[in-house]
């Protein structure tokens, strides 16, 4: 130790020589700029694959008149609540790792690297866009969040460490036990295992994971996670993005010498003579204008809820922007949506 140097204060990890937090050794990484337009441009490219069902020239037909806005909205609504998790994830983990072993990786650079506004304004977007039984998730993360940076930050300040880390998780843990007691008791009631897990363990596990992990499997623990993140967000994106609807869905009803026929698709391009139309089973029809007595736009079925397990009327499928909104008005379906024909 040089002379008039500081000793190394007790409790805490010491960084290493040449791979502590003060100072890393540049790295080039500009590959990796390159390379963050190439996935949605797969995920577009995936998507629209899907939707032709894998047939190569109905696939330039979509490519040339579907609009690059419709593609990319469905990518940015999905981005929404998948980039919460991975900024918080990778922010507790980090962290985590760093104040269990005092060595610095690829996981504490890109934890450090993570400016609080954008960890904050994660949090408010995961409020507004995660379903409601995911929400004790995002305060148990929050809360991680918050507990890990008091311990890095103020290592000798017992009061604050004990107040953040300890007393606000097991405060936030009761209120949201009973703000949430009756969802549970329905989960519970209904067998409903994942509802019920996502309900009750993340509040109670906020407190365990405000402090240290043993050292030797820190590193395992903590770039495991990170690496099965970093693995399956894309297939998760990429599954939600196949199922995105990029077409109006309309039902249009033809004249034919006997009895009018419904054609239900969705619609590619239309013009002063022609539309295209590509049906549910792929099939591209062209119909002549002139043919088309009616038509009506469709209403999007949506996904069949997979848990009727509900706070005060609140599905915890819905998010709280879903809540929120305004509903659409109750209005029976069109028999032409269900490929019936009206007099």
């Amino acid at each position: 130790m040089a002379v008039g140097a500081d000793p190394p204060r007790p409790g805490l990890p010491v960084p290493l020589k040449g791979a502590g937090r003060v100072k890393d050794a540049p790295r080039d990484q500009e590959w990796l700029l390159a390379l963050l337009p190439v996935f949605p441009l797969v995920l577009l490219v995936m998507r629209l694959w899907y939707a032709s069902r894998q047939d190569t020239q109905t696939l330039l037909l979509l490519l040339q008149n579907i609009s690059p806005l419709g593609l990319l909205s469905s990518v940015l609504l999905t981005t929404v609540w998948v980039l919460p998790a991975l900024i918080l994830g990778g922010r507790v983990l980090g962290t985590l790792y760093w104040i269990s072993t005092g060595r610095s990786s690829w996981l504490v650079r890109t934890a450090e690297r993570l400016p609080g506004w954008v960890v904050g304004l994660a949090v408010v977007v995961g409020m507004c866009a995660w379903q409601l039984r995911f929400l004790p998730t995002l305060a148990m993360l929050s809360l991680a969040v918050a507990g890990l940076a008091v311990r890095d930050r103020f290592p000798h300040h017992e009061g604050l460490r004990g107040t953040i880390c300890y007393a606000l998780p097991v405060m936030v843990a009761a209120i949201s036990y009973i703000v949430f007691w009756p969802a549970i008791g329905a989960a519970f009631a209904a067998r409903d295992l994942a509802t019920s897990l996502l309900l009750t363990l993340p509040p109670g596990l906020a407190v365990l994971l405000t402090g240290p992990v043993p050292r030797a499997p820190a590193r395992a623990l903590t770039h495991g996670i990170a690496i099965a993140m970093a693995v399956f967000t894309p297939f998760l994106v990429g599954v939600v993005v196949m199922k995105a609807p990029i077409l109006p869905l309309m039902a249009l009803q033809l004249s034919e010498k006997e009895t009018p026929r419904v054609l239900v698709g969705h619609l590619v391009a239309s013009d002063d003579e022609m539309s295209t139309v590509l049906g549910r089973e792929g099939v591209v029809s062209f119909v002549q204008n002139d043919r088309i007595q009616s038509k009506v736009l469709c209403p999007d079925p949506g996904e069949v809820p997979r848990t009727w397990v509900n706070l005060h009327g609140w599905n915890v499928e819905q998010s709280v922007v879903s809540w929120l909104a305004p509903a659409p008005p109750a209005a029976p379906v069109d028999p032409r949506c269900q490929g019936r024909p009206t007099d």
